[in-house]
């Protein structure tokens, strides 16, 4: 606007020059010609020229008034026009200003300002207080190096010396932040030069993406993982799309079929080829199944592998419709399951060597399942106590515990239980046989536990002490005759021998002094009679317990 005034000044002293020039040569040749004309008395011409000057003088000076006056209209429109314009750019300014300020300040991200040559901040908004922690006042006495993780600082001081030799210091990229609390962040920055109060700075707009990329490393993790899970689990995905005829098989089912992915043609007859020939028929009725049924199909079956191992597989089918319920796609899983195959036939084998043992031994045998309720009762329940134990009642044994120690033994075996350090479980009680007669049992058992030490399963027998127990009673009962013989030996059987002794001596005495007492005679009778006694009741007990 300056530059263009200063033009119209210019050309408004050349025009206003040029018409007085102009005006000046027109009149000055004009009214010479007229006066020669009309006047030639040199006197008179003299005289009227006098007057054509002065009345020339009067004529431009009217005449430049009148351009001057136009002229200065013009240039106070013009000046006016230039006020008019700087106080409209001022207050557009201010108001863009305040503007740019609100928007700074109220911006959802964190922002600030940062003086190039000093790295202080110039100026932050509130969301990067709120968001880093610190207050605006803390901000003001930092440099961007103190919200920097001591690694990082190298390479922003290489960011910041190229960004000194160019004019646009603008970045993008990522990097990491520290906050007040000294939690390490993931911001993506944007930056760009400009003049803030007189200064070169650096305007930065940060983004946290900390989560964000926490939450990609976790999802790549848990994919790791899945895929890991899949490869240790021997578990392989396939599809089938129908509305294009394109199958699909994972890595993981190429393994297990131990087939090359680069030499395997996809078909549904090489699929169906790679069956047991005795499972080739079930595979085609599963697939009409599962259109038959939204519902997830799923079957066993034996496998041939390129190697020509057998192999067991769990396969889920589950189908695809569209809006309009028209099938599209199949897709499955097909997991490995050789090992539990093998683990279950073990098993059977195990249990049916279990069921033998258990018709061969002479003890009751019990196999109580807890985790399915279910009992198993061995051949001895039938031999020894005369009870049928096929679809035997699974209290069979706990109701015919003899009534007076049925409470004591189920709360110890319950106690035992619920003690995960025991191990076995030991107990002796009477049991009721079929026919009513009462057994003396002595019963030993087993716990097994899983890992959280609950018992799953108790194994026990049950051996019958009634013929040990009365043999013993017997045993005791002849020890204790003989304890009685014994006795009556070293105690009973002493005194009328001792008696006797006595006598014998002191009759013996009085026959070397020549003195004759016929008492002595009739006491060794007594003791004699009373020792003989006592002789025939030894006779008499152990002919009992020869007897017995």
């Amino acid at each position: 606007m300056e530059k263009k005034i200063t033009i119209l000044k210019r050309f408004s002293s050349f025009k206003i020059v040029l018409i007085y020039a102009a005006v000046s040569a027109v009149y000055i040749f004009t009214s010479d010609y007229f006066l020669e004309l009309f006047f030639k008395d040199v006197e008179m011409l003299s005289k009227f020229q006098t007057l054509k000057g002065l009345f020339f003088i009067l004529i431009t000076s009217v005449l430049l008034h009148i351009l001057m006056k136009l002229n200065i209209n013009k240039l106070s429109n013009y000046y006016r026009q230039i006020i008019e314009f700087k106080l409209a750019s001022e207050e557009q300014f201010k108001q863009s200003k305040q503007e740019y300020i609100d928007l700074f300040n109220h911006s959802p991200l964190p922002m600030w300002i940062f003086d190039l040559k000093t790295l202080r901040f110039l100026n932050v908004n509130e969301a990067a207080c709120e968001h880093y922690g610190f207050s605006h006042d803390e901000f003001m006495t930092m440099t961007i190096k103190d919200i920097r993780p001591e690694s990082e600082i190298p390479q922003m001081e290489s960011l910041l010396t190229k960004a000194i030799q160019t004019t646009n210091a603008s970045f993008l990229g990522l990097m990491k932040h520290r906050k007040k609390n000294g939690e390490i962040i993931q911001v993506k920055l944007k930056t760009s030069q400009v003049n803030f109060e007189g200064r070169v700075g650096i305007l930065v707009t940060a983004v946290d993406i900390t989560q964000e990329i926490n939450t990609q490393n976790n999802l790549l993790a848990t994919n790791a993982r899945l895929q890991q899970a899949c490869e240790i689990a021997t578990m392989g995905y396939w599809s089938n799309d129908l509305t294009i005829s394109e199958i699909i098989w994972s890595d993981e089912i190429y393994k297990l079929f131990e087939l090359n992915p680069d030499t395997f043609e996809l078909t549904l007859n090489n699929i169906r080829a790679c069956f047991h020939p005795d499972d080739q028929l079930k595979f085609d009725k599963e697939m009409h199944k599962v259109f038959e049924s939204d519902a997830v199909v799923e079957g066993e079956h034996k496998i041939i592998t390129g190697t020509g191992k057998i192999k067991w597989v769990l396969e889920r089918i589950h189908l695809v419709r569209d809006q309009n319920h028209n099938p599209i796609k199949l897709e499955g899983i097909v997991l490995d399951i050789t090992k539990r195959k093998q683990n279950e036939q073990e098993i059977i084998e195990s249990n049916e060597r279990f069921k033998i043992l258990a018709k061969a031994t002479v003890e009751a045998v019990i196999d109580w399942d807890l985790e399915n309720n279910s009992i198993f009762y061995g051949e001895g329940f039938n031999s020894m106590f005369g009870y049928t134990t096929f679809n035997a009642d699974t209290d069979l044994w706990q109701k015919n515990i003899h009534a007076e120690d049925s409470r004591r033994v189920i709360k110890d075996l319950n106690k035992a239980i619920k003690d995960p350090k025991k191990e076995f479980f030991n107990s002796e009680y009477r049991f009721v046989k079929f026919n009513g007669n009462i057994a003396y049992i002595q019963h030993k058992g087993i716990f097994i536990r899983n890992e959280k030490g609950e018992v799953t399963r108790i194994i026990g027998a049950m051996v019958d002490l009634t013929e040990s127990l009365e043999k013993m009673n017997t045993i005791e009962q002849q020890n204790k005759t003989l304890k009685d013989i014994s006795w009556t030996q070293s105690h009973v059987v002493r005194a009328p021998l001792a008696n006797l002794l006595g006598l014998i001596n002191l009759l013996k005495d009085n026959k070397k002094m020549g003195y004759t007492d016929d008492r002595l005679i009739d006491y060794i009778g007594e003791s004699a009679t009373k020792l003989d006694h006592i002789i025939h009741e030894i006779v008499k007990k152990s002919s009992r317990k020869d007897l017995n």
